[in-house]
Order: structure tokens, then sequence, then C-alpha cells
């Protein structure tokens, strides 16, 4: 069941039963008051258990008296000079809820994360013989959907197929892979927001024969120098909350912990709470 991807009073949300949710991904108007009613309407039709919104801080006021509390913050996410929030309201009791043990993990994770930060510099590391990083063109779609078909077992959109990989593309994003000789075994989505002038890096799929070495900071280290050159003001990611090695990776390149998401995405059947990581 793919997530559905519509507008409503401007607004752009995406919602589906895979992670239960509904998510106000984009909305820079002040349309609040009309907006948050037929959010929640929708959200109580569908049956969901968790709204959460991404925001302009001058639309925290009228969330927090629908009873929205504020998860996370990226300053300078709306060019560069206006603050995001992510706003959450749960609306079943068992979502609101915590696992003690998950908890104490995020906790660990998030103070070691923290404490690899590093200078650019020092955190660089050259591309191990016979690896390459590149921008991946149309050629590249097709081996691009068969990564996903290994690494993503189930997912709210149609990732794996080639046809919904070319509108996306149409769409803002661009895909980067990391190579080894010829055979393409981590990639990444961006997300181009030209007029928030934002990137949002949106999945990491890594293949499984090369799960464990940490191949993925060699393609972060790359795009977090892509976005450094462009005109963009803040590149961000949300990672899962109990990976110690994404979260580190993160770090090392500069980005700062913005908050946690929690009981927010369903990943390999499982629910998680995933950590906001930016980069001004």
């Amino acid at each position: 069941m793919f997530d559905t991807i519509e507008k409503i009073e401007g607004a752009v949300l995406r919602h589906g039963k895979t992670h239960s949710r509904l998510y106000l991904t984009q909305s820079t108007e002040n349309n609040w008051d009309a907006l948050i009613p037929k959010m929640k309407d929708l959200a109580h039709k569908k049956k969901y258990d968790k709204i959460i919104g991404k925001v302009p801080e001058q639309a925290i006021g009228v969330f927090e008296s629908n009873g929205f509390h504020i998860e996370a913050k990226i300053p300078g996410l709306y060019n560069g000079n206006t603050t995001g929030y992510f706003l959450s309201e749960y609306l079943n009791d068992k979502r609101r809820q915590n696992d003690e043990q998950a908890l104490k993990t995020i906790a660990s994770v998030k103070a070691i994360a923290q404490a690899a930060k590093s200078s650019s510099e020092e955190g660089y590391m050259s591309l191990p013989t016979n690896f390459t990083v590149r921008k991946l063109t149309v050629n590249d779609y097709a081996t691009l959907a068969n990564l996903h078909k290994e690494v993503f077992k189930a997912h709210s959109l149609p990732i794996h197929e080639e046809a919904y990989l070319l509108e996306l593309a149409e769409q803002s994003h661009e895909f980067y892979g990391l190579f080894k000789e010829e055979e393409l075994i981590v990639s990444t989505i961006l997300h181009i927001h030209e007029k928030e002038l934002n990137i949002e890096i949106v999945d990491f799929a890594t293949h499984p024969d090369y799960n464990g070495q940490n191949l993925s900071y060699y393609l972060l280290q790359e795009i977090k120098k892509k976005s450094d050159k462009g005109a963009y003001k803040t590149i961000y990611a949300l990672v899962r909350a109990t990976s110690y090695g994404l979260n580190i990776t993160f770090s090392k390149h500069g980005f700062h912990f913005g908050g946690t998401l929690y009981n927010n995405t369903v990943i390999r059947n499982s629910l998680e709470s995933m950590n906001v990581w930016y980069s001004n």
C-alpha cells in the first residue's frame, strides 16, 4: 500500500497505512486555521495513529493551540533565515508510548554521535581504490530500481519501479550512487527544494552484501561538498534514531542534531523513531 500525496489548502500532504501517519511536508502559506481541521478530519477518517507537520516558525502558535507539540527544529530551513519545526499529534495512545529500552538506545546513539563530531577537514576520507561517486542519470534508473528491490522489502512509495524514479526526477529529485568499479552498492535520493533553498536527503540504500561497512560515509561526504558549493542554505535528513553508524556519520560531517520524531516511520516492518540532522 503506497502513500497518497495530495494538496489541501495549498499544502502538500503525504499519508498512508504503511506508517499509519499523515505528514504535512510542505506549506509556507498563512492558512493554518483552515488547514489543520482538514488534516485532522482526514487522519481520523483514515484511522491514522499520528499527524506530523513540517512548518515555519510563524505557524507554531496555531499548531500548539490545536494539540500539536514540537519534536524537532531546523534553524534556517526556509531560505536560510526562517526556522522550520516538526510538530506532532498522536491520535492513538499506544503510538504515543515509547519502549524504555528503545529510549535508552536512542539516548546512547545521540550522545555517541554528538561526541564524534569533528571538523570537515578531520572528517574527510579519501575514496577507497576502485570506488567512485557520481550523480545518476536516466541510464542508471533500472540499476537503481533493482538496488531498491534488494534493500527495501517494503516501502511506502514505489521506488523499486523505474517509471516512478523518472517521475521523481521530474519533481525536483536527484539520485547519487557509490560504485565499486561498475557495481552500484550505495545510493541516495535528494529532494531539491528550489523555493525554500534546502535539500532533503530522503533515503540511503546499501546493497546487503556491503552492510556494516559504513560506505554511506563516502556518499554523504560528496553530497555535502556539492551542497556547500551551491546556492542552497540548508541540507537535512531523517535518520533511524537507533542506528549508531548513520547518526555518527552525519555528526562527523558537521551536521547538527535537531531532535527526535518518535514512533514515526515503519522500516522493515518495525516502527522506528527518527533523528533529524541538519547542516546550514
